[in-house]
């Protein structure tokens, strides 16, 4: 069955649809050819990106991707879409990232993904590339690879400084190389050296992260792009060699944030992009069939098989491929079926070993009505220049239902920040008709504009004159892009006293991990707002939680069960619709009652609330990376998540070696640990000092290139690391970012001060044949729907394609088809594969196939075993 959904729309009613073969190729790298004027200087380490108008130098014309080689015929034209590439030598090439897949499988409360990131190199000699990009801020990375042709490497696991060195010295030995290393619990920085002229080399990750739950809706959230961060603080005299990674950034680090220079890409100008796609694919087996699924900011298609459901990104509404500009947000429900408490576990792997497991448990819909508090309310609104545009748009809409559904006998008033916090008046209003309106007038009056210092808002919200009669309660509106996320949460956690803080993140890429922490400081809640979301539900919610009686002091008595180093320790409250959700380690096969018990304020007073579980790991869903979840929640309550302790202190230090420990036990990345792979081979052409590309950013959908660092320090041209004039100066040349005001004021030569370093000379470039490799239509027999069956083996394609590429090493031309036959058992694992035919001529590229094969898992069939026939057509491109 085959259901197609509108874009950003409902699922609509199940339709009959035939099967359809899919081709899934990579998208080909041109060679340029023409001459451009160099806009910038000479520097031997980098190379630079411009922006090119040219209609041909599109990514894609009357809906489909070109083919062909572009020639520039004049850089400077003006239609409306661009496409970004890097000068090299009077020639325009692509960037290196040529795209990012997600194959995702629901498994109970867990989602794990295969997160596949593509690297090419159209150059004439080997170059590494350097990519910002964002995971969500609760997934655990438990592994990594790099696939070069037919070799695969998998990455180790070891102390960041230790992985880091590795790098290093792999890259000045010629070998080519990954590391992957944590930012931010939401930022990664992906490095991959000595990419060989003319080749692909694909990164893969295994992510594990558990759904967002709210009023029985669950949400799996996919960020595809790192918004630009304002950095305030005095830039860092540089008194020693950088570290291997700094300076790839358009910021210096400065004494509010350091490590500045890491987690600020470059991003492409408003109306350009750079080329790379994004695919995704779904499948939600929970053993229960979803319903109402929904995506929020893109268009999906979706085709179900019993209790089972997958999901596939669609294209753009103007049918071009989806660019990495806002998160990819998937949400369903269960209906009538849902559970009230659901368990997910990794049974041992020994005997004797340890278990793991996340407990979720739906809290009573209804509890005794709280007495009406008398409430002072605080909305703070991002003024910021990131917030102009579309992300303002939906802040004044949010912000005018907010005050119209405010309650007689509240109290309010409006704050805004930007450079520094002002506000509709320096006390607290009372809810009369006439200062709400004013209120309305304010905010209707409110336009982006400057740099986001943050402070200023969370000081003024908590610093208005407080009656100790009532209430607070403080709601901050904002996109969250700024890179002092810890001074932030210090200053709620020492300013909060008895209010609350409820953070409500706006636009299609907000940074989460600021605002899910802002709100878990300060007591409260947090919510997000799509461009295109209608206000009256979000803020709906918004009065609900605040209106509704929270649970406090939870606890789950486990009544004596072998149930061990449950996270987090201390669970926090919960307001309306936040379901109780814990991790653990258990030994053997606990079962039997548990109780959950919680206090609620009520008209009567405080009221206990206990209710009973039956707890089984026996019967719980099975899924792999439970271990790695719990391992991250282990890690967050050393940390002290989302803030943390000084690294130079004596705790600090302490708390470093004990998540050090845990990480490499569990294989898992975080901010003291990272990924290392080589290759042990030495790349053709070599020296050991490859030049560096660092892959510019998407521009977050909706969001204005006006001032999206504010006026700190500028960005410079279009330099991957500034432009010799000193980042936002003049901003000379076709592409002077000066010009399109991304300092913040605008227009002309701007006015930052700019901190550049440099851009690039080059070399030329050259293209490539890419594989295909085709699924034609398989022969299914047994209780597994086909179409579930063939997004499975999506999934898995670039395995296939790695085993064909392998063959292409040796014959250029090899083409044909294999079939692979392979038994499904009743757990969804394969039992046995083969090859069943194979007209390649090439015995070792169809059981390369088949042992890739094996190791695949589907969801559980109705019945017994199936047997699936499938095709694979193979030709070099």
């Amino acid at each position: 069955m085959f259901c197609a959904c509108t874009p950003y729309g409902a699922e609509m009613a199940d339709t009959d649809a035939p099967e359809l073969d899919e081709e899934f190729d990579e998208a080909l790298i041109p060679a340029m050819e023409g001459e451009v004027e160099p806009i910038y200087g000479e520097d031997e380490d980098r190379f630079e990106p411009v922006e090119t108008h040219e209609e041909d130098l599109r990514c894609w014309k009357d809906g489909g991707p070109r083919q062909e080689a572009w020639e520039v015929a004049d850089p400077n034209a003006d239609p409306e879409t661009g496409a970004m590439h890097v000068m090299q030598g009077g020639k325009l090439l692509a960037l290196p990232l040529q795209g990012t897949s997600f194959d995702t499988v629901v498994v109970g409360t867990i989602a794990e993904t295969e997160v596949v990131q593509t690297f090419a190199n159209p150059f004439d000699e080997p170059i590494e590339a350097v990519y910002l990009f964002p995971l969500h801020e609760d997934a655990a990375v438990d592994d990594y690879a790099l696939t070069l042709g037919e070799r695969t490497i998998r990455g180790e696991m070891k102390t960041r400084e230790d992985a880091q060195q590795t790098y290093e010295d792999a890259k000045k030995a010629g070998k080519a190389a990954g590391l992957l290393e944590q930012e931010r619990p939401n930022i990664f920085t992906q490095r991959v050296a000595n990419i060989p002229p003319g080749q692909t080399i694909e990164v893969s990750m295994h992510v594990v992260q558990p759904l967002e739950q709210e009023d029985g809706r669950y949400e799996l959230v996919l960020p595809t792009v790192v918004g630009p961060r304002f950095i305030p603080g005095t830039p860092l005299a540089q008194h020693r060699q950088p570290a291997p990674g700094e300076n790839t950034g358009i910021a210096p680090n400065t004494d509010e944030v350091p490590d500045a220079s890491r987690i600020t890409a470059p991003v492409v100008p408003e109306g350009f992009t750079t080329c790379a796609h994004v695919e995704a694919s779904v499948v939600i087996d929970t053993g229960l069939r979803p319903r109402r699924i929904q995506s929020k900011f893109h268009g999906i298609d979706i085709m179900r098989s019993g209790d089972v459901a997958a999901i596939e990104l669609d294209a753009d509404s103007d049918g071009a491929p989806v660019v990495a500009n806002r998160d990819f947000v998937v949400s369903w429900d269960l209906g009538r079926d849902q559970p009230k408490a659901a368990i997910v576990a990794q049974p041992p792997t020994s005997e004797g070993g340890d278990g793991y497991f996340t407990l979720t448990v739906q809290p009573p819909e209804q509890v005794a009505d709280e007495q009406a508090v008398a409430r002072e309310l605080v909305f703070v609104v991002d003024n910021s220049g990131s917030m102009g545009g579309l992300p303002m748009d939906t802040a004044k809409g949010l912000m005018r239902k907010a005050l119209k559904d405010i309650r007689p006998d509240d109290t309010f008033t409006v704050l805004r920040f930007s450079e520094s916090a002002s506000g509709l008046s320096n006390k607290l209003l009372p809810a009369t008709q006439d200062n709400i309106e004013a209120g309305v007038d304010y905010v209707d009056a409110m336009q982006g504009m400057g740099g986001t210092q943050m402070t200023e808002g969370i000081k003024a919200a908590l610093r208005v004159p407080h009656d100790p009669d009532r209430l607070r309660v403080v709601m901050f509106l904002t996109d969250g892009y700024i890179g002092n996320e810890q001074a932030i949460f210090e200053l709620i956690d020492d300013n909060i006293g008895d209010a609350r803080l409820f953070s409500l993140g706006v636009g299609g890429a907000p940074n989460r991990y600021l605002l899910d922490g802002m709100a878990s400081v300060g007591r409260g809640a947090v919510t997000y707002a799509g461009y295109d979301e209608p206000a009256d539900p979000v803020i709906e919610r918004f009065y609900e939680r605040v209106a509704t009686p929270v649970l406090t002091d939870v606890e789950i008595d486990w009544q004596g069960l072998a149930v061990e180093e449950v996270y987090p320790g201390k669970i926090p409250d919960l307001f309306a619709g936040q379901p109780i959700t814990v991790f653990g380690r258990y030994a053997g096969a606990p079962t039997g009652e548990i109780v959950i018990k919680a206090k609620a304020r009520t008209a009567e007073g405080v009221e206990t609330i206990e209710l009973p579980v039956h707890f089984d790991v026996a019967k719980a869903d099975d899924v792999e990376g439970v271990g790695s979840v719990w391992a991250r929640t282990k890690i967050d309550a050393l940390m002290g998540y989302p803030m943390r302790p000084d690294p130079w202190s004596p705790l600090g230090k302490e708390t470093k070696q004990a998540v050090i420990d845990v990480a490499l036990q569990h294989r898992i990345m975080t901010e003291y640990t990272a990924f290392v792979a080589v290759d042990e081979r030495v790349v053709a052409g070599a020296d050991g000092s490859p030049k560096t590309v660092v892959q510019p950013l998407e521009l977050p959908e909706g969001s204005f290139q006006g001032s999206e660092v504010g006026e700190a320090y500028g960005v410079g041209g279009l330099g991957l690391v500034g432009t010799g004039r000193g980042g936002g100066g003049t901003g000379q040349g076709t592409i002077g970012l000066g010009n399109t005001g991304l300092i913040g004021k605008g227009g002309g030569g701007g006015t930052g001060s700019g901190y550049g370093r440099g851009s690039g000379a080059g070399f030329g470039g050259q293209g490539k044949r890419v594989p295909k490799v085709r699924q034609a239509k398989a022969q299914v027999k047994g209780s597994l729907d086909r179409d579930i069956i063939r997004r499975i083996v999506r999934a898995h394609i670039n395995e296939v394609r790695s085993c064909y590429n392998a063959t292409l090493t040796k014959d250029p031309n090899a083409s044909g088809s294999i079939a692979i036959k392979f038994m499904i058992d009743a757990h969804g694992k394969v039992m046995v594969a083969k090859v069943q035919s194979n007209d390649t001529g090439y015995a070792d590229l169809g059981t390369c196939i088949a042992k890739k094969v094996e190791r695949w898992k589907f969801p559980k069939p109705k019945g017994s075993t199936v047997e699936v026939v499938y095709p694979f057509k193979l030709s070099p491109g």
